[in-house]
Order: C-alpha cells, then structure tokens, then sequence
C-alpha cells in the first residue's frame, strides 16, 4: 500500500513539474514575442521614385511583364522620367535684412552673453582687445572653423562671412 501512494505521489510530482515546464515555455515564448514586437521598426522609409506598397497613398509596386510580340510594335517607346526638381535655393537674407541684435540674441548669447567656456562677454573690451590684436580675420577665422566650445559659425551656419564680422563688431563695441 505504501509503494502505491509514493508511486502516486512520484507521478503527481512528475506531471506537476512537465506543468510547470511546459507553462514556463509558454510564458518564455511570449515574453519572447512582446520583447521582438517591442524592437521591431516603426516604420519604413519610402524615397521617392522608389515602389514602397505600404506606403500611404503610393500605387502597390506591381510586377513588370514581357509585352508579347503583337504589343511589342505597337507600344511606343516609354518618355523618360523627368529629372526630379532641384530643392530650392535658399535665399540669402539680403544685408540690410540682417539683424545684428536678434541674431545675436538666437546665436550668440548663450556664450557671450555669459561668458561660458570662455568666451568673451559683449562689450567687454579686455577680453575683445585681446584677440582683436591679433586682427579681424584671425577672430572671423575662429569663428568660421570654431574655438573651443565654440563650434564652427557659432552655430550661425546660415550667417554669410560679412554677417558674421557684423556679429563681431557688435559683440566688441558692446551694441
């Protein structure tokens, strides 16, 4: 009687345990699923002139297919595409457009205004004087190819050269 019940209770303990096996496969594989949909794309990147079928509005790419000898002559030969338009141009602000003060406000006072990282403060004549010694085109150069912390253009990448001496000037002799 005794080896029935331990026999019963082995096998109790055997199924119980390919339960908990089987049950942690399960919950594994989901895991897995959740894990791959949460890494997967958000989406794709359709260029244009390219067949992207998922994309909104974009005609399904559909196979190409040889004409048969009886259409063949009477097709005429396909246009070509035309080129795709240039982007525009962007218009350089003309230069009594520019404003020295605003963009000295959006470019340059988070540094020159401050003096953070070094940079010499607006209308600070010490720190100007000294490197205006060494010339306008020694300081615009450094401003062009960056110095320091400060990267190139001082992040006016839209400023023309003589904007940028305009910018100059006014952080020197202080507006």
């Amino acid at each position: 009687m005794q080896s029935k019940i331990i026999g019963l209770v082995a096998r109790g303990l055997t199924l119980a345990g390919l339960l908990g096996i089987s049950t942690s496969l399960v919950w594994a594989q989901s895991d897995a699923d959740r894990i791959s949909a949460n890494l997967a794309p958000v989406g794709d990147i359709c260029i244009a002139g390219d067949p992207c079928s998922d994309a909104p509005g974009a005609a399904p790419a559909r196979a190409a297919s040889a004409p048969s000898a009886s259409t063949a002559s009477s097709q005429t030969p396909a246009a070509a595409p035309e080129p795709a338009a240039e982007p525009a141009a962007t218009a350089e602000p003309a230069a009594d457009d520019f404003d020295v003060a605003a963009t000295y406000q959006m470019r340059c006072f988070a540094c020159h205004g401050t003096g953070a990282a070094g940079a010499p403060m607006f209308g600070n004549a010490d720190a100007w004087g000294e490197r205006m010694a060494k010339g306008m085109d020694a300081v615009l150069a450094n401003a062009i190819n960056g110095l320091g912390a400060m990267p190139p253009r001082g992040l006016c990448m839209d400023c023309t050269d003589d904007q940028l001496v305009a910018l100059i000037n006014y952080m020197v002799d202080g507006g």
